[in-house]
């Protein structure tokens, strides 16, 4: 009787697994790809645009708020309010994934505006937090929202009723490989160990001459390469797609970046950074040589005696 039932359970998680729809090993799919899925109740479609969700979105669809899935942990007295930067804690992870109907074996395709060249940092960065939280079976939308409407994919403004999913920490193990600290941007501006790279590109934050009210100190971390996540993404047809690996690798190349070493993504507050950390990860296929500083300059700048450069110093 215990060989038999040890045999039946056997059987049914090999049956589970089979069942599980597994994205992309890149982490990217098109449009085509999400059309011929639509059906798969283990498939979630998560929505991350800023706004446009209520008037239409891709069928099916839930919303993800910053809030949902970013935290800020430093308060401002200019702004008022607290400055994102941070993935959010366990807790809010899993009342997002939960009230999204995420279950343990669902999949994940994320989607942003695509009508911009850095919108597809907003799908990174979700697919970055969940990475990071142990959930690795996430992909964005190249194209985002314009593509999936130019290509004829159903929309409409009805929000989906979703049954609480039930995911759950239980078993996982937090990815610390794609996340970089301060100290570890420490250790690659002093020693050379790794290399720092800017999203922001060669901007007013990078000449030291911007005002941004998040961050305490302009200028850019010595020794970082300067290369703007919107830089990484093509415009066709009035869409934004990210580059291929050809196209992507000439921009690092430009800038100065080599591809076989350590890379940290860094920016204001982490969300252009997705986008240099997402495109070398997957496009370049850099993977754990890929991390992101999740806190960016928001958090570096109000580190003691950490002092930024200012142009191409």
């Amino acid at each position: 009787m215990k060989k038999l039932t040890s045999g039946l359970i056997a059987s049914a998680l090999i049956t589970a697994s089979a069942m599980a729809l597994t994205l992309p090993a890149n982490h990217i799919v098109d449009a085509a790809w999400l059309k011929s899925h639509m059906g798969d109740k283990n498939l979630v479609i998560v929505d991350v645009r800023k706004k446009g969700y209520k008037a239409e979105h891709i069928k099916g669809a839930v919303a993800w708020k910053s809030k949902d899935y970013r935290e800020g942990r430093y308060y401002s007295k200019l702004t008022k309010k607290a400055i994102p930067g941070y993935v959010a804690s366990p807790l809010t992870i899993k009342r997002t994934m939960k009230k999204s109907g995420v279950n343990n074996d669902s999949a994940i395709v994320f989607y942003s505006g695509g009508t911009a060249s850095k919108d597809y940092r907003d799908a990174a960065l979700a697919d970055f937090t969940c990475e990071y939280y142990g959930f690795p079976n996430v992909a964005i939308l190249d194209g985002g929202f314009a593509g999936w409407k130019k290509a004829g994919g159903a929309v409409d403004n009805v929000r989906p009723k979703v049954k609480k999913g039930n995911f759950s920490f239980k078993g996982r193990k937090f990815n610390q490989n794609i996340m970089a600290t301060g100290e570890d941007v420490d250790e690659a501006s002093w020693t050379g160990n790794a290399q720092t790279i800017d999203a922001n590109g060669k901007n007013k934050h990078w000449n030291g001459t911007a005002k941004d009210k998040r961050r305490l100190k302009e200028g850019h971390v010595k020794g970082a390469k300067a290369l703007s996540a919107k830089k990484l993404a093509v415009k066709k047809d009035g869409v934004y797609y990210l580059g291929d690996k050809a196209m992507v690798a000439a921009k690092f190349k430009a800038a100065g970046i080599d591809t076989n070493k350590p890379a940290i993504s860094y920016c204001n507050t982490g969300h252009l950074a997705a986008g240099t950390w997402f495109a070398a990860r997957y496009v370049l296929g850099m993977g754990d040589k890929s991390k992101m500083y999740s806190g960016s300059m928001a958090d570096y700048t109000r580190w003691p005696k950490r002092k930024l450069v200012k142009g191409d110093k």
